[in-house]
Order: structure tokens, then sequence, then C-alpha cells
């Protein structure tokens, strides 16, 4: 009685963020990350509580904040926004990391979302960077995929969303990349926001390719106000997983060299036409980071209103926004392979809709090809029988993980297990620009997977990025 008493409670809380979206109006969300070190929860909502004030007077724009999770602090995400006031909670997303937590540990989270009327979720794997296999393995990951589907299964009116990384240009990568974002969908993500990123070629190929799949879920560009220590760090290589072309790094070498005054100028000029530009390609907001203080905040508010009014056509942006990037390709390398053809060039056209550019041949090599006719010669049936048959054939042949159910068959025989993250529908957002896994060093085995699907079934099975 009392479960169904609470469900019957959170499904009458008002979702302002949701209603919101619904409406279609456009948001903007400042990227909230709480102090790591900070053991009082009461300090980390006084800290908090004005960057939450400054948005939630941003009425036109439906402001709020996007609270993040990180591994090895001393507060949640969910923990800091239940001590929110209870009116408010619901203006803001809420970040929920898989990073070092078991499926148990995300239960007692959404246990705790639930009882305090949090709604607004988004799933995350986690990062990884600077572990090794090693460490990687023990510390273990609930993807975010996972979480969705424990989502799913509740009956608390969550309003759950996904994270997923368009930043990509290698054509086995990029097919990985999109099914496994068709998987979270399908898994029950009712929204995406993007990974952090400025290549505008790709925030614009994601909305193409949602409508390409008649999936009509809101979408969020997550965006970054350069700060001049960080654009250093950026242009250095001490970010991981940063990625941009030499053209672009000289253009910030250039704006790092006038004063700081010009430097800021140019990165807030960008966040206004990155905005702008993802509001006409069908973004339905914009999280934004390094605005974590109200002051910085309501000066961005500001300029992406003024944005919003300066450009109403695509193609006045587009000749705006190319003037700023003095024509600077911001990612991707001389064989990057692009989902669609004409991005960046036109709006989306439904009189003349994209459709998605054929890679061309497929690298699978002979010993790959035995490899492959000899496992599912020996393994075809195993998803049917006990998970420990054969075992050490298993082992030598596909590095079996000893599953408690083999799903070989499902998989061209490639054991997915092998992913040191746990990932179960597809490659994490991190994975090197040349398919590799980060940790391993080995191709990724959901790219492996689509090289393989490729090879079997042809340009056809990409088309339906099942």
């Amino acid at each position: 009685m009392s479960e169904m008493q609470l469900d019957i409670s959170l499904n009458s809380i008002v979702n302002p963020l949701k209603n919101t979206l619904d409406a279609g109006k456009f948001i903007f969300l400042a990227e909230c990350t709480p102090p790591e070190n900070e053991r009082r929860l009461e300090a980390v909502i006084e800290r908090i509580t004005p960057l939450a004030d400054t948005m939630e007077k941003q009425n036109d724009l439906c402001g709020g904040i996007a609270i993040t999770d990180h591994y090895g602090a001393p507060w949640s995400a969910v923990e800091i926004a239940a001590a929110l006031p209870e009116e408010r909670r619901n203006n803001h997303l809420c970040y929920l990391s898989g990073n070092g937590r078991t499926p148990g540990q995300i239960n007692e989270l959404l246990n705790i979302a639930a009882n305090a009327g949090i709604l607004n979720l988004v799933s995350v794997t986690g990062s990884a960077v600077d572990l090794s296999l090693r460490e990687c393995r023990a510390r273990g990951f609930t993807c975010s995929t996972r979480q969705l589907q424990m989502i799913s299964m509740r009956e608390n009116g969550f309003f759950a969303g996904a994270q997923f990384n368009p930043f990509h240009y290698d054509h086995n990568t990029a097919f990985a990349l999109y099914n496994s974002l068709t998987g979270k969908i399908n898994a029950g993500a009712q929204f995406i926001v993007c990974q952090s990123g400025w290549d505008m070629l790709q925030n614009q190929t994601l909305a193409w390719f949602m409508l390409h799949k008649k999936s009509f879920l809101p979408l969020i560009a997550h965006l970054t106000l350069l700060s001049p220590d960080k654009a250093e760090k950026i242009i250095s290589g001490k970010i991981p997983g940063v990625r941009m072309t030499p053209a672009f790094r000289k253009l910030l070498e250039q704006e790092l060299s006038g004063s700081k005054a010009q430097f800021e100028a140019a990165q807030y000029r960008r966040i206004e036409l990155q905005a702008a530009g993802c509001r006409l390609m069908g973004y339905n907001g914009v999280q934004i980071s390094g605005v974590d203080f109200p002051g910085r905040a309501q000066v961005v508010a500001a300029r992406i209103r003024s944005a919003l009014q300066e450009f109403r056509t695509f193609e006045h942006w587009l000749d705006e926004y190319n003037s700023h990037q003095a024509g600077a390709e911001m990612g991707g390398g001389a064989s990057r392979f692009h989902l669609f053809d004409r991005v960046l060039r036109r709006p989306y056209n439904f009189d003349e809709p994209p459709v998605i550019n054929d890679p061309g041949k497929v690298d699978f090599s002979w010993k790959e090809k035995f490899q492959y006719y000899l496992k599912r010669f020996l393994f075809a049936n195993a998803d049917t029988q006990r998970a420990g048959r054969d075992y050490l054939l298993k082992k030598l042949l596909a590095n079996c993980q000893t599953c408690e159910k083999c799903s070989l068959p499902q998989h061209h025989f490639i054991c997915i297990n092998n992913c040191p993250m746990r990932m179960i529908n597809g490659p994490c957002g991190a994975v090197n620009e040349d398919g590799k896994c980060e940790f391993s060093n080995t191709e990724c085995v959901f790219v492996k997977k689509v090289r393989c699907s490729r090879w079997r079934e042809g340009f056809s099975c990409l088309e339906s990025t099942h």
C-alpha cells in the first residue's frame, strides 16, 4: 500500500523542466560541479543555491542547473538535489553516474530520488580517466543503458535522459556509437544530452540522425565557456578525450595571444553562436559548463537571449558562424567520415531528407573471417546451452569471461563482456578516435562488432542502426 501511495504522490508532482521541453521552449542549464572535498552537505547547498536562484530567474529561458555526479565525492548529485527546497527540485537536471557503483547502489540512489520527488535524471556511465585496465575492472561500472533499464521498470514517474558523444569521425566508431544511442532510446531514454564538444557539424549530425530515425526526443547540447586556463590545458593536451583540428588549435592560440578582455569576448561570442545554432538545428536547449558563478551565468543568459533574437534563419547564422571561426574546421582529420552529406551547409529539408553515407568497403581480414566461421561452427547454440560448456574453447577463441548466460551468437561471436567498463550496448564515449579501447589499446569490442556486421550484412545493417 505504501508503494502505491508513493507512486501516486510522485506522478502528481509538477515537473517544470519536462513541461518546458514538451512545450518546445528553449532552455539554458548552467552546469554545476559541486566541490569534491566538502563533507558538509549544508556547505555544498550554500554554495550552489546562489547559482540556482540566478538561473530560476531566467524565466524566458526556463533556466536551471545541471548537477554533476563524480566518483569519490562525499555527496552524490541525487543527495544534493534532495537537499534543495522541495518546490524547486524539478527545475533542474540531476546526473546519475555508474562510476564505482553497483546496480544495487544505483537502486538506492533511485529510492532517494523517488522519496525526495526528484524526477529529472541523466544516466551516465561515468569517466574512467587515468585508470589502468586492472583498476577499471576492479572499480566496476553500472553503464547508462543498464540504469535506464532499471528506471523504466519503476513506476515513479522519472523523466530520464541519457548522455551521448557524437564527436567521432572514424566510420566504424561512429556507427558503433549511434547503435549505442539507439539502444539507450530503446532502454527508455526520454531525452538526450550531448557530451561536451564544440563541433557544430557533429551537433547537427545528431539532430539529423534523430529526425532520420523519426525519434523526436528533446535534445540538449552540452557546450563549454572556455577560460584562459582551460583553453591552455586543451591546447597542451592535458584534458583527455578532447579532439580538435590544427586549424582550430591555431585559432584558440590566436585568441589567447590577445588581452583577457579580448579572449573573453571571443568565447562569449562563440557561446552565442553555438546556442543560436543549436536552436536553429532543432535542439531544445543547452547545458553550459564554465558558468558556475551567478554573475557569469547572468551574462551568458543575456548573450543567449540576444543571439536568439539576432539569428532567425539558418543561412544568416551560418554566415556569421563561419566568419567567427575564420573557416576553421573544429574536429576530424583528413580521412574523417561524416554520417550525412552536406551537414553544416543547409538546414534539415523535409522535402529532401538526408540519408546515411555509405562508409565504403569494410576492412575485415581473412584471419578474422576464418575465426568467425570457426566460432559459428563451434558455438552456434551457445546461448541455449549451459554457460560453462566448452569453456576452454570459448576462452581460447573468444576470450570468454564466464558470463552467467552466453550471448556469443547475438554478438557475431564476440564476447562483449571483454569491455573493461562492462558496457552492454555500445562503446563508452571515450573510445579512442581509431576505435581502440582507451584501457587495453586493443580494438573496442563494439567497434569490432560493427565491422563484422558490415561484412556479414552489408550496408543495410548500418541503415537500420539496430
